[in-house]
């Protein structure tokens, strides 16, 4: 980011008390990279234009003439709008002096419309490849485990940009960064962000990978099952099935080595970088980043990023929007998806690129 990477952020502000949490860490931010905000924010008062209708039956019976109820309707009207307008401008004052005092250039944007549906528009009217969306998983709602808000899970699903998902506040002095790596190049930019932030704020680095040997099992007991043994294919003792077993897991844990290997020889510009893992040992050594800790993990894919995540009390994970399985016309991936929710740190989101192979 502090390369240029990262230009400008789009701050997505509601007044409650998680969006002032994001303001923050979009303060932060933008000091240390030196980067301008917009903050924005939706006002939809065509909802509340419905709900008056609604109730229009329940009015007196002196209201219920049609000249009247119009009257009431445009006075109505003109109020909600005029007035949501108005609180929309009132809500971002605080964001305004926050930055101002910080010393960052700041402007605020408000639009009417569907909250998810009006944000996008201001993101898409402000966004390019280095703008960087900050927003709260939830607004006023209760703020469970797994439980995101509709208006935060929607304006990811429906604009691809890079987002910071605040889920809590966030340390950025020396914090432990995840990053999660699949051997797309959707996790090598979400790398490529969190090697420019990990320089800015002396960050530790844990490049991950997960794979998930169960999955592969279960699949191919299935398919013994129902269609090897069924063609009168069997295999002839249990050390035939325990090799295969074997195979799989030795198989895809040296995939993720080469994976890791080769992403952050990729996105860290070919420096050689310390690396610590058990049984890996110290390799080099690498100015301005500390040495970075390389993590090959067996479990549900999700679950160990988010335990994982957990156990070294990290501040931010990053992870791509979608991984290799990506096709056209899918909005995220599943396990980006389940990290979003899960996570026990906030959550930085890469924008989706093309697969073109395995990055090994």
């Amino acid at each position: 980011m502090a390369a240029g990477l990262i230009k400008s952020v789009i701050l997505c502000f509601d007044n409650s008390e998680l969006s002032m949490t994001a303001s923050d860490a979009a303060v932060r931010l933008a000091v240390s990279l030196n980067l301008s905000v917009t903050g924005i924010h939706a006002f939809n008062a065509s909802m509340h234009e419905g709900a008056f209708r609604i109730m229009e039956p329940t009015l007196p019976v002196q209201y219920q003439k049609e000249e009247i109820l119009k009257k009431q309707r445009d006075a109505h009207n003109t109020l909600i709008n005029v007035g949501m307008e108005r609180i929309s401008i009132s809500y971002l004052k605080p964001c305004e002096e926050l930055f101002s005092t910080a010393g960052v250039s700041y402007k605020s944007k408000i639009k009417e419309g569907k909250n998810f549906i009006a944000i996008n528009e201001m993101i898409r009217e402000n966004e390019d490849d280095a703008t960087l969306v900050v927003l709260g998983a939830s607004g006023f709602n209760h703020r469970e485990p797994g439980f995101i808000g509709s208006v935060c899970m929607r304006v990811i699903r429906t604009t691809d940009a890079d987002y910071l998902v605040v889920k809590r506040a966030v340390n950025f002095d020396s914090p432990n960064i995840v990053v999660c790596l699949d051997g797309s190049e959707t996790s090598i930019s979400a790398l490529k962000m969190a090697k420019e932030t990990a320089e800015t704020f002396d960050a530790q680095l844990h490049l991950l990978y997960v794979f998930d040997t169960a999955l592969h099992r279960d699949v191919f007991a299935r398919l013994k099952d129902s269609l090897i043994e069924g063609d009168g294919f069997t295999f002839n003792t249990k050390e035939q099935e325990k090799a295969h077993d074997d195979f799989i897991d030795v198989g895809l844990e040296k995939v993720g080595v080469m994976i890791i290997d080769r992403a952050e020889k990729e996105a860290l510009n070919g420096n050689q970088a310390g690396i610590m893992s058990a049984g890996w040992g110290l390799v080099g050594d690498r100015l301005r980043l500390k040495p970075v800790i390389k993590q090959v993990l067996s479990g549900h894919i999700y679950k160990s990023i988010c335990d994982y995540a957990a156990k070294v009390s990290a501040e931010l994970i990053f992870i791509g929007r979608t991984g290799r399985h990506y096709i056209e016309g899918v909005d995220i991936g599943s396990v980006a998806e389940n990290v979003i929710r899960y996570a026990p740190c906030s959550v930085f989101v890469s924008r989706a690129k093309e697969h073109k192979g395995w990055v090994m």
